[in-house]
């Protein structure tokens, strides 16, 4: 992939990425792609709902939002991308534990412990909070039980009016800044959620859906390579940054030849294809190495998460 000028990087990895996905989705053998960088480590799609699990997700649980009352499929929704593994979740609905007027995070939590004591996949780490920091790690709770009961539960029941009141203004910085003041949740998650939920009738017409996106540590040194500046610059005031996604998006939208709706691909993306090309650009400048490893002759993850 050539990379003459700062601003095509960005375009010249989305392209390449999204190569990678239309030949694999076809059928062809791998390993799919001549770079020896995404073919060694695992790169999100171009657009978050391509990969596996948004997928997964968008067919059992955000498609199927008539199922539940509101503040349930907002619950659940939630507590689907904290866990985000295909498995655990379909084990919780195999076994009733959500139904139209709510969850039983305590069963659920149960599952959970249950699973990862027989040594299976329960969650994947990138969506896992961090203890807190205060002796007794999760105050004496068990991982499972505190992300169900205490972050998801308790976290959401005590933001519920502020939640509801920001889903009416349809705008996701707004909805954005009241889950980032959950205990426990932080940018990152907030991010995800409210990513998933444009992928719904919940915020698939959120008037900020092409001008706004958050600003995660990834994403920001991304951004500093393409502008040419120091990895540890500061942030880019707000307006500036959207206009930069902005302006990208239309040259990724344009560069991959119509292989997607543009309409499907929102500003969310393009600071995620940010955060992958800073593990992209880390790896061919020998500055570091991607923590996940992609075995293409076993189509599956070695060494991450």
């Amino acid at each position: 992939m050539k990379r003459i000028h700062p601003r095509n990087r960005l375009v010249d990895w989305a392209v390449a990425r999204e190569k990678l996905r239309l030949q694999k989705e076809s059928g062809e053998p791998p390993p799919w792609t001549p770079d020896p960088i995404l073919r060694e480590y695992r790169f999100c799609n171009v657009r978050r709902r391509d990969d596996r699990v948004s997928r997964w997700l968008i067919q059992n649980v955000l498609s199927r939002q008539d199922e539940f009352s509101q503040w349930t499929f907002l619950q659940w929704s939630a507590l689907c991308r904290w866990i985000n593994w295909p498995a655990t979740l379909e084990a919780a609905l195999n076994e009733d534990f959500i139904t139209h007027d709510g969850l039983d995070f305590g069963k659920i939590a149960r599952l959970m412990e249950a699973r990862h004591s027989y040594g299976m996949k329960t969650w994947t780490g990138a969506y896992i909070i961090r203890a807190p920091s205060k002796r007794g790690g999760y105050g004496g709770w068990t991982k499972s039980r505190f992300i169900c009961e205490e972050v998801v539960h308790r976290g959401m029941n005590a933001a519920k009016d502020k939640i509801l009141e920001a889903l009416e203004e349809q705008r996701l910085e707004t909805i954005y800044n009241v889950l980032c003041d959950i205990p426990n949740w932080g940018q990152f998650m907030a991010g995800q959620v409210i990513a998933d939920w444009t992928y719904t009738p919940v915020l698939s017409m959120a008037a900020d859906l092409y001008a706004w996106a958050p600003m995660g540590p990834g994403s920001r040194r991304g951004y500093n390579r393409m502008m040419g500046l120091p990895l540890k610059h500061p942030a880019p005031h707000p307006e500036v940054w959207n206009f930069h996604l902005g302006k990208w998006r239309l040259d990724i939208v344009e560069a991959t030849c119509g292989n997607f709706d543009p309409n499907t691909f929102t500003l969310h993306d393009v600071q995620n294809c940010l955060c992958e090309l800073d593990k992209f650009e880390r790896a061919r400048l020998g500055e570091g190495r991607p923590r996940a490893r992609y075995d293409w002759r076993q189509g599956d993850l070695v060494g991450g998460v």
